[in-house]
């Protein structure tokens, strides 16, 4: 799938979210959590940046490379110059405006993701997008010991989810799942606790 017709599919994923209403929320005993492979470690488990009304911006988390400088990508955040709607507090933002981003990894064993400030809010319009690189993801998805058809089916699973801590109940994020790539694609319209599961 081309980068274009991913943006659209996001567009339309956006759209069927909001008719449809909010997904059916699911315990986190009953989701199945995709660890970190062991021998891949982060180089750094959080990072920040401005977003700014007028400007088109990006965060990006990264594997360690081979001599502690950046390896591949983890997690790639885009806000567009007319994603911010509206700040934690309600207030609409206006042109010009910022704000200070922050991704944070709480448990890097696995592909837990908290974006702060939580209640940020996005156009609808012209969502921030979450790309999640998960190659480096442990392929024994079931935990069996054994990588097999089953964790093919796991694979095709995979989804972003969501919570508003405390809360311990999960929703789907809805997100494009590339295996071919492994990757996910999701439209984000405001800032919560992601996790990759299935």
């Amino acid at each position: 799938m081309t980068r274009k017709a991913s943006l659209a599919a996001l567009a339309v994923l956006v759209a069927c979210t909001t008719v449809d209403g909010p997904p059916t929320p699911v315990p986190s005993a009953q989701l199945h959590f995709v660890r970190q492979d062991s021998a891949y470690h982060l180089l750094s488990d959080s990072a920040s940046f401005y977003a700014k009304v007028g400007a088109d911006r990006r965060l990006e988390l990264f594997y360690r490379g081979s001599s502690n400088d950046s390896g591949e990508a983890l997690l790639t955040l885009e806000v567009r110059a007319t994603s911010l709607l509206k700040r934690p507090d309600g207030s609409s933002f206006q042109p010009g405006d910022s704000i200070l981003i922050t991704v944070t990894m709480p448990d890097t064993t696995t592909f837990d993701f908290v974006f702060s400030p939580s209640g940020l809010q996005f156009n609808p319009s012209d969502p921030a997008r979450l790309r999640i690189e998960y190659n480096y993801a442990d392929h024994d998805y079931n935990a069996d010991g054994h990588l097999d058809s089953a964790d093919d089916h796991a694979q095709s699973l995979l989804n972003v989810w969501r919570r508003e801590p405390p809360e311990t109940v999960w929703t789907s994020q809805g997100a494009l799942n590339s295996t071919q790539f492994e990757e996910l694609e999701a439209a984000l319209l405001s800032f919560s606790h992601y996790a990759v599961a299935w």
